[in-house]
């Protein structure tokens, strides 16, 4: 088989290096024709295998590190105009510049790119006010399954004219079509920013202050992150109760300090930090942090869940006694309180199958008993793609399959990605 010019191999693996959506197009010409299961690259942080290589096929990588052009920024639409490879920080700062804001803000930003946060439908630290990435898209260009590009770009804020087409490539992890374009939603950049970095001795009280802040300031509170005791003692290295961060953002200086810290009194939260309009803070270097160490520590078992907020008590109250049972299973628990998305993530003695599939089984369907989804942000991928026959309707998963049929009936986009093939 002779690839084009533009495929190198690479540690074993085919990448495709397009500067261009019609290069991309000819690739996926070319792939369909050899049969070849097509792979696209963002910032590969593969938390669910979706870049990992399916065993029987014969695959190909579409890498998008040579379109990473920010095209255009409408100022007067605020809609900037993408390729597929920008980071997300290239974008925040881009939009920075201009004095507005790209609202999506996830810890790896250096890293993943557009494409890839499109295609997972990202939500992040900032969900809570701005919601995910799909709420800030206007329009997408996609390339299909046989090469065929579809123009959905756009910057009109109404336009009924047919329905939004795009919106089905946005969480769909690539097996519709290849993303290659986007038109992004910008908004202009409030002029102050304070964290707040608290301690709380419970849950309940953590909920509660939620809700009074939510009620109080549903405008301006942009993040409500949560982090249990087990990480914030490890991450602080000293025994800790629960920790939060809080996060507001205004046009007016000073706004909310003295009914905030009246309100933390009331719930008996205790201020840890405070940090005001700081570039490089403190406080969200820990929550990154907080990430990256539990790899290192053995927290391998990854449960990206989310509930509704009258449930949460719920959950881990009866978590904490199947833990209680289970001495096997030590806990690492954070997240967004704000928007209900929960990483339980476990460190599982000998790493055995056994245990595993037990702990799997018991969140999984304990969290679907309380309302919940078992793949909050994170996606599928190929980790967890039995997941969808094992616990959706049939109905649902029925026309899942249909729908990838018609779109790609040669099954050469992301084979097994999402469910299995």
């Amino acid at each position: 088989m002779k690839f084009p010019k533009i495929v190198r191999e690479n540690n074993n693996r085919i990448i495709a290096f397009p500067t261009n959506t019609k290069e991309v197009s000819n690739i996926v010409k070319f792939s369909k024709k050899n049969g070849l299961n097509i792979i696209p690259l963002g910032g590969e942080t593969n938390r669910v295998d979706g870049t990992k290589p399916d065993k029987k096929s014969k695959n190909i990588f579409i890498s998008f590190s040579k379109m990473k052009k920010i095209l255009e920024i409408d100022t007067d639409n605020l809609i900037m105009t993408v390729e597929s490879g920008v980071t997300l920080q290239k974008i925040q700062q881009k939009s920075l510049s201009k004095n507005l804001f790209f609202p999506v803000n996830i810890a790896p930003s250096d890293k993943c790119t557009i494409g890839g946060n499109i295609s997972t439908n990202v939500g992040g630290l900032q969900t809570l006010k701005y919601g995910n990435i799909e709420d800030h898209i206007n329009g997408l260009e996609v390339v299909m399954s046989d090469g065929t590009v579809l123009n959905f770009l756009s910057k009109l804020k109404k336009d009924n004219f047919g329905p939004k087409l795009w919106k089905i490539f946005c969480g769909s992890e690539g097996i519709f079509g290849i993303i290659t374009k986007a038109n992004l939603n910008l908004k202009p950049k409030n002029k102050y920013k304070t964290t707040y970095f608290l301690e709380l001795r419970n849950l309940d009280k953590t909920i509660l202050l939620f809700k009074r802040l939510r009620n109080a300031f549903y405008d301006h509170l942009t993040s409500f992150e949560i982090i249990f005791p087990i990480p914030s003692s490890i991450l602080l290295n000293q025994k800790s109760n629960f920790h939060l961060i809080v996060e507001m953002h205004s046009n007016e200086k000073n706004k909310f300090q003295k009914p905030l810290k009246d309100i933390f009194q009331k719930y008996l939260a205790k201020i840890i930090k405070i940090e005001n309009n700081i570039k490089n803070s403190w406080i969200w270097k820990k929550r990154e942090e907080l990430v990256h160490i539990q790899k290192d520590l053995k927290y391998n078992h990854k449960f990206d869940i989310s509930l509704p907020l009258s449930h949460w008590k719920n959950f881990i109250s009866k978590t904490n006694k199947f833990i209680k049972t289970n001495k096997q299973f030590s806990p690492y628990f954070f997240g967004h309180l704000g928007d209900g998305n929960l990483h339980c993530n476990f460190k599982v003695e000998n790493e055995n199958e056994k245990d595993i599939k037990l702990l799997s089984k018991y969140i999984y369907e304990l969290t679907l008993s309380l309302n919940g989804s078992i793949a909050a942000e994170h996606g599928l991928g190929q980790k967890k793609n039995m997941l969808l026959k094992r616990y959706k309707s049939k109905k649902y998963y029925n026309f899942l399959i249909n729908f990838k049929k018609y779109l790609d009936p040669n099954k050469n986009l992301g084979v097994n990605k999402l469910f299995k093939s």
